[in-house]
This record gives structure tokens, sequence and C-alpha cells, in this order.
């Protein structure tokens, strides 16, 4: 008996996917609960298991294909049953000439202008050949202008690629964020020497046991800034014409993956301590490479760090995760000069952008977060106070 397996209801109100890649190949015998087929949503890659024992039938979908939920995409054979048999292909009965309709004195015509009567298609009552479908078969085609031809290029210097998939999705994210909020970037320079010398001391003390990084202190900072800016912790309900002020603290951190930029969320991080969120960093950014994350954790963010930092560059203006109101980016800390109590000393520094909604956040309100984190990155013993 031939199980046809279908598309699975994926949850989260994803109803379509792409087939990313099939595990098995046809005729292969595979087990129950075996991976058969990635299948890659607008939040994650799922690996789907088959239902059955047997041996695969057919594979419906080509790698690449978008499929929807319910759609037939194998067909696994149980085993011990016979193979399916197709039905001879019916033969089509060959069709009979049809005489060509047209008067003795059009089929004249036509004889005198050298047009096959035959070939032509008829404009007059019930399909008959008019004197005027002969004297048009003798028009010339109008000659079309002679373009000029494109400079020909050597098919190894360009590469097409597909849109589609985790890239497709991130286009389209990006480009409805732009064209639904209203973005305006604000940039400050903040100095980590402090911040450098604390973590600096932690991780001796914790060596073997943990190591905390520059972005939990940044979440942590992140949190106790949004706590007196709430307006940067909001979305905007467009439907209903509404401000969203979230009183949870769901923080998304976007990671650099093979498949393009991925916004995992940490969840409650007004809860956690520092080196909690430090763990818990390292074990979803790891996942979230792997392709592993689940969908659960990839919702519900309510504010996104972005951290190019370990790449380099100066700084950049990072886009609002969508429908988020604001997004900061953490860029590479430097060695620079400064003026300290009137004397330029060497300092660790780095610039922060800070990405606002300005249909609902003024460049006022939003400097004034940026002051307030860079209060708690510049001095961490108010951000130590502020713990939870």
């Amino acid at each position: 008996m031939a199980y046809l397996f279908k598309l699975p209801d994926l949850g989260e109100g994803i109803t379509s996917g792409e087939i990313k890649k099939w595990l098995v190949a046809r005729n292969e015998k595979v087990e129950e609960d075996q991976g058969i087929v990635e299948v890659e949503t607008d939040k994650a890659v799922v690996e789907l298991p088959s239902p059955i024992g047997g041996v695969i039938e057919d594979l419906r979908a080509a790698e690449g294909a978008k499929v929807n939920v319910g759609d037939v995409i194998a067909v696994i054979r149980e085993e011990g049953a016979p193979e399916a048999v197709k039905p001879p292909e019916a033969v089509k009965p060959a069709e009979a000439g049809v005489p060509v309709l047209a008067t003795p004195s059009t089929r004249m015509l036509a004889k005198q202008l050298g047009v096959d009567i035959n070939a032509l298609k008829g404009t007059g009552p019930g399909g008959r050949i008019t004197d005027e479908d002969v004297r048009k078969a003798t028009e010339k085609p109008a000659v079309p202008p002679i373009q000029a031809a494109p400079p020909k290029v050597p098919a190894a210097a360009e590469e097409r690629l597909p849109l589609r998939g985790t890239r497709k999705t991130i286009a389209e994210h990006l480009m409805a964020s732009l064209s639904r909020t209203a973005h305006v970037t604000l940039i400050d320079d903040v100095d980590l020497t402090e911040l450098a010398a604390l973590r600096d001391r932690v991780n001796r003390k914790l060596a073997g046991t943990a190591k905390v990084s520059y972005l939990a202190f940044m979440v942590k900072a992140v949190v106790a800034a949004l706590k007196s800016h709430p307006i940067l912790n909001a979305s905007v309900d467009d439907e209903k014409g509404e401000i969203v002020i979230k009183k949870y603290y769901n923080i998304g951190i976007a990671v650099d993956t093979d498949r393009g930029l991925i916004v995992p969320v940490l969840k409650d991080a007004d809860k956690k301590s520092i080196i909690e969120i430090s763990r818990e960093l390292v074990h979803i950014i790891e996942l979230t490479r792997e392709g592993k994350i689940g969908l659960e954790q990839l919702k519900g963010g309510t504010f996104t760090i972005a951290n190019i930092g370990s790449i380099g560059g100066l700084f950049s203006t990072p886009i609002i995760n969508y429908p988020e109101s604001a997004i900061i980016e953490m860029q590479q800390i430097r060695d620079s000069p400064r003026i300290v109590n009137g004397t330029v000393a060497i300092r660790k520094a780095m610039y922060l952008p800070l990405t606002v909604d300005h249909r609902i956040i003024d460049g006022a309100e939003g400097q004034r977060f940026l002051n307030d984190l860079k209060r708690y990155l510049e001095d961490p013993d108010l951000l130590l106070v502020n713990m939870v």
C-alpha cells in the first residue's frame, strides 16, 4: 500500500515551505522516524521524519520547489506491498482531414497569387476562407528595427543564483521594514575601558567554569536603558493605529550564518544574570549557525542587538527588525585616543549606531536612550547596581 506523504502543518502559522534537501532517493528503503527531507520555512530549516517504514516510491517535489501544507511531496510504499502499476497511456485517435471552406472565386484568387489556401485560417462565416484572407497572406510582415546586440559577456564572468529560501525571506523582511517604518539613525561612541577591565577580572575568576562576553554585558545594559525609555521596547499595530509598549524584555540577537542573518531571541533577559545570558547566547548562536534553532526561539523579540564588531568596519546603520521600534549595533572595540582629565589617553572605544522608528520615537528620545546606555557601559558599577 502506498502512503502519500504530505507537507504537515508546521505550526506558527506557516502555510508553505521550500524543499531544501532530500535526504533519501527513489527506491531507497527508509525506517519509521528516519529523516527524509529538509524543508526551509521563513523561520528555520526543519527536518521531517518518515511516518512509516517502507520504500521511497516517488519524490513529488524537486529541491528548491515551494510546497504548501497538504501538498503530497513523496510516496512511500510499505514493505511487502506491490509496486504501483502505471495504467497504459490512452492512444489518441488520428485527426481526420478537414476540407477548407472557400468559394471557387476565392480558390482561383489564391491560385493566381500563389497562396496555399489549405494553410489559411478563415475569418468568414463557419471558418470560410475569404478573398481578404488570401490577400493578407501575400502581405510581407513588417521588418522590425535592427537593435544593437547586447555586449557579449563570457559565461564564466557571471553567476546567477535564485533568490529563495532564507535569503528571500530576509530580503522581503528588510524591505517591509524600510517601507513601513521611518528610519533615523543616531551614532555615538562609548568608552569601554572600565567594562573591559571588569570583564577580564570576571573571566579570570570564572576560568574553566564560564566566560562572559561583551555581548552579554550589552544585553544587560540595553535592558536597563529600555526600562527608562519604554518607547524603544515597543511596536506599532498599524491596523489598529496603536503603539504597543512591551513590559517584557526579549532581546533579539542578529547572528551571521551561511544562510544569511538570523535573529534568535533571548527571552526574559531582565530576569537572568550576566553569566546566564552569556551561556544562553553561546547556546542559541550555535544552534542558529547549525540551522537547528527552533521556531519558537525566533519569535517574540522586543528589541534587537546586531554585532558586527568581530568583522571590522567603523560604523554602519542597522535596519530595524520590523515590527520592533529600534535596533542597536555593536561595532569593533578599538584602542583610541581620548581626552581623560585633560590629558590624552588610549582607551577602548566603540561606535554605537542606534536606528529608531521616527514615527513614534523622536531623535531626542533616541539620544536620551543612548546616553543612559553609555552610562551603564562606561560605568559598569551602575549596571551591577541595576541587576536583578
